[in-house]
């Protein structure tokens, strides 16, 4: 009975100690939650706020070369990006297509819309982001890091003090004459594209591949995919022709007419004659936001 009995009276504190915690939990845990979630939110707010101010800057300083404007935009840059940790992935797709390990990256800046009148703009959601290296411009999509586009960095210039002006430098182009035919550059396009299919987030074994053509030094090329037509229908008023089929007057009795244009996804290349990929164009990307 005495062995019970100091059994006994050392499970009570512990039951009671478990007691208090899942009281101190219940009651604590969603005041620590609140605390944070208002924490957040207030941060968010302040965000908010600054990014509206430096707009506001940008706004009324419309001169890009202005210092005023460029300190504006650089801060909203900053302020609106995703955490460099979240845009390793897209620095690593971009040196791993200059085959360049440890090429400097510059993150440049964020677009919120690809849509044609802005509307609905997010500055929490980037829908694209740019960088530049070794003297190319990136477009990469911040939901999966695939790069998306690819092609000259934007050029800068100036004028010097003598009046004769400067530009920055191009690219450096390979245009060693190893390929001359079209069946040669295919074979470089597709091996291109498959080996670095990871940071493209296409695969052109599934699509149909068109030739386009040729100018002095350089190839271009692209890849159909036939089997995801994108249909849109436009209201044209005022200058349709009421004698075409389908056509009919609106409430304020003008002349319109609806047609459908059908587009399908399409990635393209340009390929110097040194079998360098100077351009990438991923325009089923851009399609699907229309």
């Amino acid at each position: 009975m005495i062995m019970k009995h100091k059994n006994k009276s050392r499970i009570i504190p512990a039951v009671l100690f478990l007691f208090v915690l899942i009281v101190l939990g219940v009651v604590l845990v969603p005041r620590l939650l609140n605390q944070s979630k208002v924490e957040l939110s207030l941060r968010e707010s302040a965000k908010d706020k600054e990014v509206v101010e430096l707009l506001a800057t940008m706004s009324e300083n419309p001169n890009k070369d202005s210092q005023e404007y460029q300190e504006a935009q650089q801060k909203f840059c900053l302020l609106t990006a995703r955490p460099v940790v979240e845009r390793e992935k897209a620095i690593a797709n971009i040196r791993e297509f200059l085959g360049m390990s440890d090429i400097p990256v510059e993150f440049l800046c964020s677009r919120f819309n690809n849509k044609p009148d802005e509307s609905g703009t997010d500055y929490n959601s980037p829908a694209s982001e740019h960088y530049e290296a070794a003297r190319f411009g990136f477009t990469i999509d911040p939901k999966t890091n695939y790069i998306v586009e690819v092609g000259e960095a934007e050029r800068r210039w100036g004028t010097k003090d003598d009046g004769t002006r400067w530009f920055d430098n191009m690219p450096e182009y390979d245009n060693t004459p190893r390929y001359t035919t079209k069946e040669q550059i295919r074979k470089v396009a597709e091996d291109f594209m498959i080996k670095h299919k990871d940071i493209f987030g296409v695969d052109i074994t599934k699509m149909t591949y068109e030739f386009e053509g040729t100018k002095p030094g350089n190839f271009f090329v692209k890849w159909y995919d036939y089997t995801k037509p994108f249909t849109k229908e436009f209201e044209e008023c005022g200058d349709a022709d009421k004698t075409r089929e389908g056509a009919y007057q609106n409430d304020q009795g003008v002349w319109c007419l609806k047609t459908k244009s059908t587009r399908y996804p399409m990635v393209s290349l340009t390929i110097t004659q040194g079998g360098q990929i100077a351009v990438y164009d991923n325009e089923g990307w851009d399609i699907e936001k229309l």
